[in-house]
């Protein structure tokens, strides 16, 4: 009944925002009584706060992923966010957290701490030289486009081509990222 709820709730915020989400319109959505919303999540920020909260597991795959073996990094940095834009539960927290943090301060702000504890602190940890803060934002740079155009705006043959195909297109230049020469930062 929760997940439900927190599912209507997620593509509510990701719709209409903060503002135009009530937790009778939730309610109707996930076509329970409105006392159960409040009985599971207390009042709106409640819900809104459970709704940005990461799947469990999701911390973990990214984790894992950063602590594979240098060489094989990058594919396993975009095989694990692809995978996890291609299960269901992962996928409707990601889009609904970027489209609700696209217009509401706290669902960025959470986002941003999400993003950095989850995924650049993960990345960055696994780096062994001073630049790896640096090398670590670049990956994200390339494996948060390939969401966006794949899987948010779904524009381009990205969005279309066999997921092993993009892990192959995207793979080398995060690798690059990881432990490649960074021509920019040498001058």
């Amino acid at each position: 009944m929760a997940a439900r709820i927190l599912s209507a709730a997620r593509a509510s915020f990701a719709t209409h925002g903060y503002a135009g989400t009530s937790l009778r319109s939730v309610a109707r959505d996930a076509d329970v009584d409105p006392a159960l919303v409040s009985y599971y999540f207390k009042s709106k920020s409640g819900l809104l706060d459970a709704a940005l909260v990461p799947p469990p597991g999701w911390s973990e795959a990214i984790a894992t992923a950063a602590a594979t073996p240098m060489q094989r990094r990058g594919v396993a940095l975009v095989q694990t966010m692809i995978g996890a834009w291609e299960t269901p539960a992962s996928a409707e927290f990601m889009r609904s957290t970027i489209l609700t943090a696209a217009h509401e301060p706290i669902a960025l702000q959470r986002l941003a701490t999400n993003f950095a504890v989850h995924i650049l602190d993960a990345v960055s940890s696994r780096l062994e030289d001073d630049e790896r803060l640096v090398r670590a934002s670049l990956a994200a740079t390339q494996i948060v486009g390939l969401a966006m155009m794949r899987y948010v705006w779904k524009v381009g043959a990205i969005a279309t081509i066999p997921s092993n195909q993009a892990v192959a297109l995207v793979a080398p230049t995060v690798q690059r990222y990881l432990n490649g020469k960074l021509a920019g930062l040498d001058e």
